[in-house]
């Protein structure tokens, strides 16, 4: 129906008439993809600049709200997934601490799905409104979440000392927010137009 011409942010989330989209091979793909993408950016974030349980330059984030934009609950899933493997194979986190950190990962990464699709903002950042919902729903407010959902999980396992709980909370959240607004930005920016003319595109939550 839009053939080359540039959907505006509604006609991204609108589906055309008489269009059909159910669940398919392809999203479960998208996820397995994403999930080895969050591994992978992961695993080498906690082990380049570590802080204690924190990184300061932790890109999974980044990757975690982009998902949930592109692949709606397919994202979010990857959210969760990928951050207990990237924490096995980095050693920043045991198992049960990992696993305390799902809630977290997945809200975490589906804020920014669901302020896109609530708000009708253009997964290609294409006006000042949709760079405003990116930085609040994409990067501050997620990472906001996490930091602090995360930074309790180390509190009350005991890891962290009521005095280093501040310093782990604000590390934590500068060392998300920041990827994710550089990294985030530029892929949101540069892939979406690709991305959402392809058939793995969820424009509702699961198809």
């Amino acid at each position: 129906m839009y053939g080359a011409r540039e959907m505006t942010a509604a006609e991204v989330w609108q589906r055309e008439a008489g269009e059909s989209r159910s669940p398919g091979i392809v999203h479960v793909v998208m996820l397995a993809l994403f999930t080895g993408i969050g591994i992978v950016v992961g695993t080498f974030g906690s082990l380049a600049i570590p802080i204690g349980f924190v990184s300061a330059f932790w890109p999974g984030q980044a990757v975690q709200s982009i998902g949930s934009i592109w692949f709606g609950l397919w994202g979010g899933i990857a959210s969760a997934l990928f951050p207990l493997i990237s924490n096995a194979l980095s050693g920043s986190a045991p198992l049960p601490v990992s696993m305390a950190y799902i809630p977290g990962n997945f809200l975490q990464g589906m804020i920014a799905g669901w302020a896109f699709r609530r708000l009708l903002a253009h997964p290609a950042l294409k006006t000042q409104r949709d760079w405003l919902i990116w930085i609040v729903f994409g990067a501050l407010l997620p990472n906001a979440v996490g930091a602090l959902w995360g930074s309790l999980v180390l509190r009350t396992f005991g890891l962290i000392t009521a005095a280093a709980w501040p310093v782990t909370l604000a590390g934590w959240f500068v060392g998300n927010t920041i990827p994710t607004l550089i990294l985030g930005s530029i892929i949101l920016k540069y892939v979406s137009p690709l991305v959402i003319r392809s058939n793995a595109f969820v424009k509702a939550w699961w198809a």
